[in-house]
This record gives C-alpha cells, structure tokens and sequence, in this order.
C-alpha cells in the first residue's frame, strides 16, 4: 500500500514538472497570437491569426491529454483495473478505422493485415492507447504517398502488434532514446511533444509485453512491434468417472 501510494507521488511530481515545462512553449505561441490578432485590422490576415490560435489550441490540449495519461499508466492509476482476453486483431481494426481520415487528408496509404483472431490478456483501453499512438507516430514522419502498414502475427506463445512505415526511417542510435520522454527524432519538420512512444512503452511494461522500434528491413522508413503473451482458454474441466470405484480411486483418503 506504501509503495504504491509513493509511485503515485513520484508520478505526480514528474506530471506537474513536466507539464510546466512542455506547456511553457505552446501557451507562449498563442499568447503572440493573440496578441498580433488583436492588433490586426486586415480581416484575412485576422482569420489566418484565429487559425493559428485554434491550431494551437489542439496542440496544446493534445500535450496535455498525453501527459495525463501518462501519470496515469506511471502511477499505476489504470493498470490495477483487471486484465481481460481481448482480441487484439479485431482491436487494432477499430483503431486503424478511427484513423484513416487522417491518414487521407495526409495523402498516406493507411493499411490493415492480419491473419485472424490475436488473443491476449489486457485493458482495453490501454491498449487503445498504445495503438493509437503508435499509429500517430508512423503518420506523423511519413511524407504525402507514403505507406503504413498495421498488422498483428500470431504463433503458440505469443501476439506480435507490428506498424511498418516507408517513412524517414530511424538509425540504430536514435532506436535506443525514442522510447524516453520528450525524445524527438527530428524536431525541426515535425510537430510532436515526444511523448507518445513514452506512453507506448509504459503501457507494454504494464501488459508483460516488450516495444521496439527499428529500421524498416525492407528499405527504408521504420517497423515498431511490440510483442505480447499470447492468451489461451484454460482447459475444460475433468468429466467426472462414469463408476463410483474410479470415484474413491480418485477422492483423498479420509483418516489422518
């Protein structure tokens, strides 16, 4: 009970220094704008200035989403809730559906493959997350044309989720650090708060599962898989003996 009363401290001091300092540049940003709009008399030029608010808005709101469900997962709030098998096929189906909009407003070929049916033992709404984000991140440094690719793969022991992108790929160093928070791989063409894979892999840690991002072996672009146990019915119950001498052959002895 200590222990966990301490991991939620520790989480929440990460979340509120965390939250003051990636907040700081974006509330900055609409402040100038909204600054520069109310000074502004040209109508276009005024509405450009209200996009740019509202754009920021969402960027902000986004940081801020992320960041509280990253104390959460941390904190521990969200993984004590009950695991329950889930299919993770029929899962990363609904979330792809959520962003194909997306992914067509960027011109980027957002794909679906499976097998079929991909047990496993989670929460469901955190495994939503990881996808989510997972997915984000693929679209997010994948140009006009693109391709993302999400699929699962399934064998014995085990459920591999896989997001493949032909984007601008990843080096063997920057595979290492993209799993920390705030880390970016390229900060200067793409908008991002870094925090997404941090999210991935905390909610990975909390299914037993691992995370890795790698360099697409195809060509170029990048591969995450995050590899989980796969779940399987327990077995159905012993029928009972068809004769009562089977019966006492298998019922403990009575005496001490």
């Amino acid at each position: 009970m200590l222990e966990r009363m301490k991991r939620n401290v520790e989480a929440q001091q990460r979340f509120v220094a965390d939250a003051a300092h990636q907040m700081r540049t974006p509330l900055t940003g609409l402040k100038t704008q909204a600054q520069f709009a109310a000074r502004e008399t040209d109508p276009a030029a005024l509405r450009h200035a209200l996009r740019q608010i509202a754009t920021g808005v969402d960027r902000a709101g986004r940081l801020v989403n992320q960041l509280l469900t990253l104390a959460r997962t941390e904190g521990g709030e969200l993984g004590q809730q009950q695991h329950a098998p889930t299919d993770l096929t029929q899962l990363l189906r609904e979330v792809v559906e959520d962003w194909v909009i997306v992914a067509l407003e960027k011109r980027i070929d957002l794909g679906f493959e499976s097998p079929g049916p991909a047990m496993i033992s989670g929460n469901e709404f955190l495994l939503r997350e990881l996808v989510k984000n997972l997915i984000d991140n693929a679209l997010r440094y994948t140009p006009a044309g693109g391709h993302v690719t999400c699929r699962t793969i399934v064998t014995e022991v085990s459920v591999l989720l896989e997001i493949e992108d032909d984007g601008i790929g990843i080096s063997e160093e920057q595979a290492e650090l993209v799993f920390e928070r705030f880390y970016r791989v390229d900060d200067a063409t793409t908008e991002g708060s870094g925090l997404g894979l941090a999210i991935v892999q905390e909610i990975a840690s909390q299914h037993g599962a691992r995370a890795m991002l790698r360099p697409n072996p195809r060509g170029k672009g990048s591969v995450a898989r995050v590899v989980f146990s796969a779940w399987h019915p327990p077995p159905p119950p012993r029928p009972p003996p068809e004769d009562y001498a089977e019966l006492y052959r298998q019922s403990p002895p009575l005496g001490p």
